[in-house]
């Protein structure tokens, strides 16, 4: 009898024990599984987050420095530069030309000076040359405006790829602020899933689960933690290209909460395409285009009028030094071409050409900006609807998750319910990470056609 109540002493402090064990994991499970309860796990199960200490930065610091280092932007900030010397170069057009030159010569032959009658071998000159275009038939008046729409389409060029280097930007920094949310999402499926782990092993000890629940809570950590890794990876890759954007070779990470969380109030629709129409940088590189090749066109008839140059000189010459007889001289040309071979015929084909050419893309650049508008519009309204409806299915999803846990604690679910209810719960956080991405990604294209920025708030 004695060894009989002992045995039963034995059983039934063991029955507490493992009582204890559940009503802890319980309690466990029973805890926030966010980003608070991945705090309480010790420093050392889990790799630091790949930000912890890495540069971060606000969207508009990104940008900044990407214009500053994108060469495309300085090469067309060049091409701009360079055209407005072409275009003071075509004003300089209009002004006379003076030239001094002066010069020694000595010869080892001597000749007579017919003024003196003596043998000399030196002689100096000196001369003042001048000389000014009278009438060219418009052509310098064609080739300043030619030379004015060039620079106006250079300077839209030079916009539109500001705005290119804005959109690359932003989407590459969105993208990486999506892979730093990701990842902390993966690291909170993670803890779920060990919590859970920890549940199953302890109703197991009671004998109230199977040893396939405990299976599949390891299979569920061991797919959690895959996660987390091919997580971290793109989180990685996407911050060393958020790094080279901005022209240092390291990762760079954005600010958090930089992730727009709705569109911002935008104008009517025809209002977006009228500015489109009248600002969109494409619009407008393609309107100066056309208004060059048309005065170049008009510059080519210019060739078959006559033209007019005025030229005059001053002269000093002296076999002494300083020169002291002078001379001047007064020449009034004219010149037309009769007989050219057809060059100013095939030239004036050539610009015709052009022209024709130019006024087909400025009407397809008007088109494609309309189009692009309404495709830009249409995007972040229904990126803005799919953050409403995935914000929603994270409360449901969350609550669902809630639920079978309670239920699951009572033996009401399955563990498949629960790691079910977990894969909608992630799948639900990744949709919205991505929503939001995706709408400020939308935005940044609208700017981009517009050629203006947009005023989304607080970007920081």
């Amino acid at each position: 009898m004695g060894d009989e109540e002992a045995g039963r002493a034995v059983m039934h402090r063991l029955s507490i024990f493992r009582a204890a064990r559940v009503i802890a994991a319980i309690g466990m499970l029973a805890q926030p599984l966010g980003p608070a309860a991945a705090q309480d796990r010790p420093a050392g199960d889990d790799p630091a987050p790949a930000a912890a200490s890495a540069t971060t930065i606000t969207l508009d610091e990104a940008i900044r420095q990407a214009i500053a280092r994108d060469p495309e932007h300085a090469a067309a900030a060049a091409a701009v530069s360079s055209a407005r010397a072409d275009l003071l170069e075509a004003r300089g057009s209009w002004l006379p030309t003076l030239t001094l030159s002066s010069g020694y010569a000595n010869s080892g032959d001597e000749r007579v000076d017919q003024a003196t009658g003596r043998l000399v071998s030196e002689s100096y000159t000196a001369q003042a040359a001048a000389g000014l275009l009278l009438f060219a038939g418009g052509r310098r008046i064609f080739a300043q405006q030619a030379t004015a729409a060039d620079l106006a389409g250079f300077e839209a060029e030079h916009r539109a790829r500001r705005f290119q280097t804005i959109l690359n930007t932003t989407e590459i920094f969105y993208e990486t602020a999506a892979a730093a949310d990701l990842e902390r999402l993966s690291r909170q499926r993670l803890e779920r899933a060990r919590k859970q782990l920890d549940f199953a092993r302890a109703r197991l000890d009671l004998g109230t689960a199977t040893t396939s629940d405990v299976l599949r809570a390891e299979l569920e950590v061991g797919n959690a933690e895959l996660a987390v890794l091919d997580a971290g990876l793109d989180l990685r890759t996407a911050a060393l290209s958020l790094g080279r954007q901005i022209g240092v070779a390291e990762e760079v990470h954005p600010v958090a909460g930089v992730l727009p969380e709705r569109a911002p109030d935008l104008p009517a629709l025809d209002v977006l395409v009228d500015r489109a129409l009248a600002g969109a940088p494409d619009v407008i590189a393609a309107e100066a285009a056309r208004r060059a090749r048309d005065r170049d066109r008009l510059r080519r008839y210019t060739t078959y009028l006559p033209s007019l140059y005025l030229s005059g000189g001053y002269d000093w010459t002296a076999f002494d030094f300083p020169p002291d007889r002078r001379s001047w001289s007064l020449r009034l040309t004219a010149s037309l071409p009769i007989l050219d071979g057809f060059a100013r015929k095939a030239a004036v084909q050539r610009a015709a050409a052009s022209l024709r050419l130019a006024e087909a893309r400025m009407r397809d650049a008007a088109i494609a900006a309309r189009v692009e508008v309404e495709d830009a519009v249409g995007r972040i309204e229904s990126a803005e609807i799919r953050v409403g409806i995935a914000d929603r299915a994270v409360r449901l999803a969350d609550e669902d998750l809630r639920v079978l846990e309670e239920r699951y604690q009572l033996g009401a679910a399955t563990i498949l319910d629960l790691q079910a209810s977990q894969v909608a719960l992630t799948d639900a956080e990744a949709a919205a990470v991505r929503a939001r991405q995706d709408l400020g990604a939308a935005v940044a294209r609208l700017e981009a056609i517009l050629g203006e920025t947009i005023d989304m708030g607080d970007r920081d």
